[in-house]
């Protein structure tokens, strides 16, 4: 059973694309239970703090609606160019 060159770059692209999610979701619970890095990333607003917490992680601190939105930029900007390389992929088969 051999795949076609669209199947394997597509297999290739979500395989990339479930890593760095995996790293960078690694890497931001680590950062978040790490002190220093959290009052680093509250200083530099990756974080909020007090009542301006929506979605709270730990003691008292979490995304308010200002990272909410970030997040779902970077979400709609990765996720846009993996739907049009599928589509671009079945159209070719």
């Amino acid at each position: 059973m051999t795949q076609s060159v669209a199947e394997n770059e597509d297999d290739l692209l979500t395989l990339m694309f479930m890593l760095c999610g995996g790293m960078a979701t690694g890497m931001f619970s680590f950062g978040v239970l790490l002190i220093p890095v959290r009052n680093w990333m509250v200083q530099y607003h990756l974080l909020a703090a007090g009542d301006q917490v929506v979605i709270p992680f730990v003691d008292g601190i979490g995304f308010g609606w200002p990272q909410i939105v970030v997040v779902a930029g970077l979400i709609l900007v990765l996720v846009a160019p993996l739907v049009a390389l599928r589509r671009r992929a079945r159209d070719r088969v």
